[in-house]
């Protein structure tokens, strides 16, 4: 193996304090990418699952929805986690919406009718 030159030796170890701070400031760019990624598509599974169980406002866009819960800062895992203990919309409040205009009515005259 040939001797190394103290001039080569230098140069190289020269360059290796600027080439691991940017290899570092790059790392960190993208984990910090990659952590945000992750977040928007944990907000994104909790609003379609909010969606799904009836929990949300329909008015409101989807995307709008997750912009919301994402700068709300919320621990996603809390918020998660307290989506699965809340049991589906069971409502009759919906009836209401029928051509009579009162549910009760709507629903006696849909039993009534025997269909």
């Amino acid at each position: 193996m040939a001797r190394l030159k103290e001039a080569s030796v230098r140069e190289v170890l020269s360059q290796v304090g600027p080439v691991l701070r940017a290899l570092v400031a790059e790392n960190v760019k993208l984990a910090s990418a990659l952590a945000e990624n992750v977040r928007r598509e944990e907000a994104e599974e909790i609003v379609s699952s909010m969606e799904q169980r009836g929990l949300s406002d329909t008015a409101v866009p989807y995307k709008q929805k997750v912009a919301a819960l994402l700068s709300s800062k919320k621990d996603l895992a809390v918020v998660k986690e307290a989506l699965a203990l809340v049991t589906p919309d069971m409502s009759f409040a919906s009836l209401s919406d029928g051509p009579s205009g009162d549910a009760t009515d709507t629903l006696e005259g849909y039993l009534l009718s025997g269909q």
